[in-house]
């Protein structure tokens, strides 16, 4: 069957397309897994930032890369600005579709405008659910943080710009009007958390929903997280989180919590973003409140077999999102056998069963996370227990080849409807 996926990276021909990383995410784990078995001809198209229209054959994969609207400095300022949606349109789409030539559409979340430029040119179309960005909304701004204060402790680079929050909330909200339209106009989607599922359901109660898993980084299934050899809790404790540069994924949360736990001597790992970034400045500005800057140690982006390695210092991963639908830093701590704590929150509920394969507290709540981290560092024998089950749930959940059963089941039943 010929597949043709849009999505929002150039997958594994991230680094042929100038991107600084390659490919890593559930994507192009895919990718992978099916360019292998050899039962589709896949195509990938993706919108990116150069100026002409360029197709690709690599590893027996098409690539398809087409710029978005272009605009010189100053135009892009001021759609960032004025929160202007840029890729809603596209003069390569027909192109694109009468050159592959595709049998199913498959569309990587609903951030992009995809849904809307696809209107009317095919029908066979499936979207995978990513983030929930109507949601997202709702809490972007963590308590304390109104518009006052970003606009505050932002860089004037930034206001400038148009790279600060504020702007960023902007222009969340008109993607997320979007997405609206888009899951009530198309008929096929697919998720793996009760969350989407309810959404989808909610807005377009006709819409067809198939459950499908993710695939993980292949590095998290060939290692295992071990008990850190410093078992002395009592002397010092090392948390790890993974997450990106959004206001909502709860980093004030970590400033908010290490002083609760004086008791203890914490090292916090925050992986993803690096000390200097915009969002710790912000956060830095607002609640720092004197912490000391030796308690949150910022690593940085860094690649699997790094992260893994970095994961096997701390006896702890926690995740303090404010919103999130399934993320992979919270499955790949699972995959790895650690004892994971994250706020219930999205589709969280679908991951961890609290007390059992994990352990999940209040969002928002710096007394909740707190006491449960002092309850685990003098119970630390139920923590183990828990990231063991933790690795089981894991290994069945992110299985490739049930994954790309399902991943065909998808696409057959779309075919033959």
């Amino acid at each position: 069957m010929r597949i043709l996926w849009f999505t929002n990276t150039p997958s594994n021909a991230s680094i042929t397309f100038g991107y600084e990383v390659p490919g890593g995410g559930w994507i192009s784990a895919l990718e992978l897994l099916i360019a292998k078995e050899q039962t589709h001809q896949l195509g990938v198209c993706f919108f990116y930032g150069g100026r002409e229209y360029k197709k690709l054959v690599q590893e027996g994969v098409t690539y398809y890369a087409i710029p978005l609207k272009i605009q010189n400095g100053i135009q892009r300022i001021l759609s960032r600005q004025l929160s202007k949606l840029v890729d809603e349109e596209s003069q390569y789409l027909d192109q694109v579709i009468q050159d592959f030539q595709p049998q199913i559409i498959h569309v990587f979340g609903t951030e992009s405008g995809y849904g809307k430029i696809l209107s009317n040119k095919f029908d066979k179309v499936v979207f995978h659910m990513q983030g929930l960005l109507k949601p997202y909304t709702e809490v972007y701004f963590p308590i304390g943080f109104t518009k006052r204060s970003i606009l505050k402790y932002s860089s004037i680079s930034t206001l400038i710009k148009g790279f600060s929050f504020f702007h960023g909330y902007s222009d969340l909200k008109n993607r997320a009007e979007r997405e609206i339209e888009t899951v009530k106009h198309w008929k096929y989607f697919s998720g793996r958390t009760h969350w989407d599922r309810n959404y989808i359901k909610l807005l377009n109660p006709e819409a067809t929903y198939f459950h499908c898993d993710e695939l993980l980084r292949g590095e998290f299934f060939n290692r295992q997280w071990s008990v850190p050899k410093n078992l002395n809790l009592k002397q010092s404790v090392v948390i790890g989180t993974t997450i990106n540069p959004s206001i909502y994924k709860g980093l004030d949360l970590i400033y908010k919590v290490i002083p609760l736990l004086s008791d203890y001597t914490i090292y916090w790992k925050v992986f993803g973003i690096e000390e200097g970034n915009e969002l710790n400045k912000v956060v830095k500005g607002r609640v720092n409140g004197g912490l000391k800057n030796s308690s949150i140690l910022f690593c940085g982006p860094l690649g699997a077999t790094e992260l893994i390695d970095a994961l096997n210092t701390c006896h702890f991963f926690v995740h303090p999102s404010y919103i999130d639908n399934s993320p992979n830093s919270v499955c790949e701590a699972q995959l790895l056998g650690m004892p994971v704590l994250s706020s219930s929150v999205g589709g969280i509920s679908t991951l961890i069963t609290n007390n059992v394969n994990g352990f999940v507290f209040n969002p928002y709540d710096r007394y909740d996370l707190a006491g449960l981290i002092c309850n685990l560092i003098n119970n630390y024998p139920i923590a183990i227990d828990a990231g063991r089950k933790a690795r089981e749930t894991a290994l069945k959940r992110h299985s490739p080849a049930e994954i790309l059963k399902t991943v065909n089941h998808i696409y057959n039943t779309i075919f033959n409807a």
